[in-house]
């Protein structure tokens, strides 16, 4: 045990330095990566994979994996270092969104999914010293809550007048392949290393039907590596350009993957940027989504001047929330001011309901149908109970309480089960209660900004 404590130490002592390395020579590049790919290190990554995820088409599960795990790694170290390893096509599935679309998930082999992991943690290693304070998405000590905080304080500065909130439009499966590479090829010289990556980069998927759709395109939306590489992609497509417009100070970009937001002075400065942002991104291959891209005004002063005028302030939405202007009163001075406030988008809050009342009602025949239930609204209150937004997750736990007493009034001939009576059962269990988990006002992350 001590020895692999001690291999499993290596493996992240080499990544370290590859950081540190990466931190201290940002035009350096990196020609022998392949070292660190050792049995320690993949085993390092099947053990952090969730065995509960959905498996690929070879139908291989974590458990049946592991019984011969030994083995297994060393054939696939092997075939990775001879050149011999491929990813096997993906299996697509559709998961619906709050809007009534779907989403085209890819679905890998457990065998790929340890490789795709052993890169992603390389990738990061050698781009996550580089990446700005502006992006949020999919890295380490950082979250959606962090993005919200930066992008209030963009808002309350006193020169913001106006907001760019920015669709990108299919985003992951726009990415040409071609820019990508030439990206990465820019920093990672070891040819080996990066052949593996343009493997899994362009790995085919499967249809419905189970036919084989080749990719030409695009990165697989569910994949491990595909977010690193979308943060890549935009750090230098997007991040690096906005920093280097000099001509338009006061203005920041907050990014959470493909979603961001840009506060600018003034309506019409916000406008020219949206022109400039679509030549940006048309020469990398991408484009706005024109139907949910849009320009508002936005600030303190511009509230205040609404409702001396008598109009409502425009709203817009992002990473679930929606973002409206409303009054604050400041409790050392007693001075009435506008700020921004968060709401749970309404569509969202709809269709999660909705989602929940089918899923539970499926459910409800579960002997640990409580519990269940427990963790669904815990995950639900852990991302949306922040600042003033108690009011809506107030009404989303009643309604859940509501939903479950229904199908525990269903699940057989059974004496009806009163409000008494479930407020008793659901005491006993802990269920939820709505409180604030996340302060928003006071996170340190705050006065970062691009």
């Amino acid at each position: 045990m001590e020895q692999r404590s001690g291999v499993q130490q290596t493996a992240k002592t080499k990544l370290s330095r590859v950081g540190t390395r990466s931190q201290e020579n940002p035009e350096g590049t990196f020609n022998n990566l392949g070292h660190i790919l050792s049995l320690d290190f993949l085993r390092e990554c099947f053990e952090c994979l969730d065995g509960n995820k959905a498996i690929g088409i070879d139908g291989v599960t974590k458990q049946e994996y592991g019984k011969n795990l030994q083995n297994n790694l060393e054939e696939l170290l092997l075939r990775i270092r001879n050149g011999s390893y491929y990813p096997r096509a993906t299996r697509t599935v559709e998961i619906p969104k709050c809007d009534g679309t779907t989403r085209p998930i890819a679905v890998g082999c457990l065998v790929d999914k340890i490789v795709q992991e052993a890169v992603r943690r390389i990738l990061e290693a050698i781009y996550e010293p580089h990446f700005l304070p502006c992006s949020h998405g999919f890295r380490p000590n950082r979250s959606c809550h962090g993005a919200l905080v930066h992008l209030n304080t963009c808002l309350m500065e006193p020169q913001t007048g106006a907001v760019l909130d920015v669709d990108i439009k299919s985003c992951f499966p726009s990415i040409p392949h071609e820019n990508l590479i030439e990206i990465l090829s820019k920093k990672i010289t070891d040819t080996r290393f990066l052949y593996l990556i343009i493997k899994l980069i362009r790995n085919d998927g499967t249809d419905e039907s189970g036919k084989v759709v080749k990719n030409t395109c695009g990165l697989p939306q569910g994949s491990i590596l595909s977010p690193i590489l979308m943060n890549i992609f935009l750090h230098e497509s997007i991040d690096k350009w906005f920093l280097g417009l000099t001509t338009f100070g006061g203005c920041h970009i907050v990014r959470y993957a493909d979603d961001m937001v840009i506060t600018a002075k003034s309506v019409a400065q916000a406008e020219l940027l949206l022109r400039k942002l679509k030549e940006r991104l048309k020469t990398c291959g991408l484009e706005v989504h024109e139907g949910k891209t849009h320009v508002m005004k936005a600030g303190s002063n511009a509230a205040q001047f609404a409702e001396q005028n008598k109009e409502r302030m425009p709203t817009f939405t992002f990473l679930g929330f929606l973002h409206v202007w409303g009054k604050s009163v400041n409790r050392k001075t007693g001075k009435i001011f506008w700020r921004v406030k968060r709401r749970t988008c309404p569509k969202r809050f709809r269709a999660k309901l909705k989602g929940i009342a089918e899923k539970f009602m499926a459910g409800k025949h579960k002997v640990d149908f409580l519990n269940w239930a427990k963790q669904v609204v815990n995950g639900y209150l852990e991302y949306f109970a922040v600042n003033d937004n108690m009011r809506r997750v107030s009404q989303f736990v009643r309604e859940v309480r509501r939903i479950i007493r229904r199908c525990l009034n269903r699940r057989g001939q059974r004496k009806q089960v009163s409000w008494e009576k479930l407020n008793q059962i659901l005491e006993a269990v802990n269920f939820p209660k709505p409180r604030l988990r996340h302060n928003l006002f006071f996170v340190p992350s705050a006065s970062r900004r691009c």
